[in-house]
């Protein structure tokens, strides 16, 4: 059990932890200078989906603050963009959409050097591969169309987050394994998504924090046509970003290529952890309450198909979609590979509470969640400490393995004296 003083210092690894796995200033900005200029492209007067008003903004965790780097160095970044368009051809299915969309982007001499082959939903950019530090990140352009009005309808549920009419949010989307892909017109018809009534629901839960948190983050400031880079993170939005890396570090070491490819994916993660969020500020009650509570938040249902009781993690804003479905997947690894990794933090986490020494907790944090954010983090707690030596404020309890000034209720600490060098070659 950690004393408070230990705790204290603890969270404010985590914060660091999660501050460092968050995309970079520069990261954000390329990424929204790519997306504009996907949007300028298509949507400008010499395009022929002009007339359509295709209007391209960010979605996903990029909007609910929740991007992580990549475990990998020379790794990418995940962008998902929808490509939202106000009317269209009267006779286009979503085939003639989705085509259309994609067709510009081959004309177009850099976009279609970067055009991975088509997706289910999207057409991706690869960006990654010019080779730039800042521009390492996969762009995910989702063909939508939306309804008249769609951007102030926005702006004003995000404005008002205990509106729970989520359905005003949904979006046509383009899905080429739908069997009325090639045939229906009617975008009313076409399978429905919620990008932003789910963002809208995440935000509500994460703000349960508190409303002196509220100005920490903002919905609308995240699909503004230029938003600003937002660092700072409520307690929900940190830890979803801890679990997700913790989910990359743990199946980057299975040998099983099969049982590698289905680690749990990020929304069930995201929508769990949002489920388990009760409001807790401190940022290790608020983990350790959402892991000991996501297996709560996974009801059963009986599915004909299966002639059982399944799991069943409802998509918060489309409760008839379950986001656990592929678990049921013949030869499927997703169930299994979800519980084992959900009880491996747990056991990662406790160890690293209950190392003492500053060493060996990097070394476990290490372990868990990379050495690359976690050093970073330790560096930045070293610099604070050496100001604090210089100060003469740095105090250190030997037998907890803690430093820093919060140690007033500690018996056994020592005063850091500053070092001069002096005498030093």
């Amino acid at each position: 059990m950690l004393v408070e003083i230990q705790k204290t210092q603890f969270e404010d690894l985590l914060n660091k932890l999660s501050t460092n796995l968050s995309i970079t200033r520069t990261q954000h900005e390329a990424a929204v200078q790519s997306y504009k200029a996907v949007g300028k492209y298509l949507s400008s007067e010499s395009s022929p989906l002009a007339d359509y008003e295709p209007y391209v903004k960010p979605q996903g965790s990029f909007i609910i603050g929740t991007t992580i780097q990549s475990i990998e160095e020379d790794g990418d970044i995940d962008l998902d963009v929808v490509c939202e368009f106000k009317r269209k051809k009267i006779n286009w299915t979503q085939y003639h959409l989705k085509k259309a969309v994609g067709d510009h982007l081959k004309a177009h001499g850099t976009y279609a050097n970067l055009l991975d082959k088509e997706g289910r939903r999207c057409w991706t950019l690869k960006y990654r591969e010019e080779g730039l530090a800042n521009q390492r990140y996969h762009m995910d352009i989702l063909p939508a169309v939306v309804a008249n009005g769609y951007s102030l309808l926005l702006e004003s549920a995000f404005n008002n987050l205990t509106n729970e009419n989520y359905q005003e949010l949904q979006i046509s989307i383009t899905d080429k394994e739908k069997s009325n892909y090639f045939v229906s017109t009617f975008p009313e018809e076409w399978l429905q998504s919620n990008p932003y009534g789910y963002a809208k629901w995440f935000m509500k839960r994460a703000l349960l924090v508190g409303n002196q948190f509220k100005n920490l983050y903002s919905l609308n400031e995240s699909v503004k046509p230029t938003p600003d880079y937002q660092e700072e993170r409520l307690p929900l939005q940190r830890v979803v970003q801890l679990l997700k890396r913790h989910r990359d570090v743990y199946f980057s070491k299975e040998q099983n290529d099969d049982i590698r490819k289905q680690k749990p994916i990020s929304c069930i993660i995201t929508t769990l952890a949002a489920r388990a969020y009760r409001g807790e500020s401190n940022l290790l009650d608020a983990m350790w309450g959402i892991i000991n509570g996501m297996s709560d938040e996974i009801e059963f249902k009986y599915i004909p198909e299966y002639g059982k009781e399944v799991e069943w993690i409802s998509n918060p804003v489309n409760i008839a979609e379950n986001f656990a479905d592929r678990w049921n997947d013949d030869n499927s690894y997703r169930r299994d590979n979800f519980y084992r990794w959900l009880e491996q933090l747990k056991i990662d986490l406790r160890d690293a509470e209950n190392k003492t020494g500053l060493q060996n907790i990097s070394e476990s944090l290490s372990s868990s969640f990379g050495k690359r954010p976690v050093q970073d983090a330790f560096n930045q707690l070293g610099n604070e400490m050496r100001i604090l030596t210089e100060e003469n404020k740095n105090t250190i309890s030997r037998s907890l393995g803690i430093i820093g000034m919060a140690t007033k209720e500690v018996n056994d600490i020592t005063k850091v004296k500053p070092h001069d060098f002096y005498g030093l070659d």
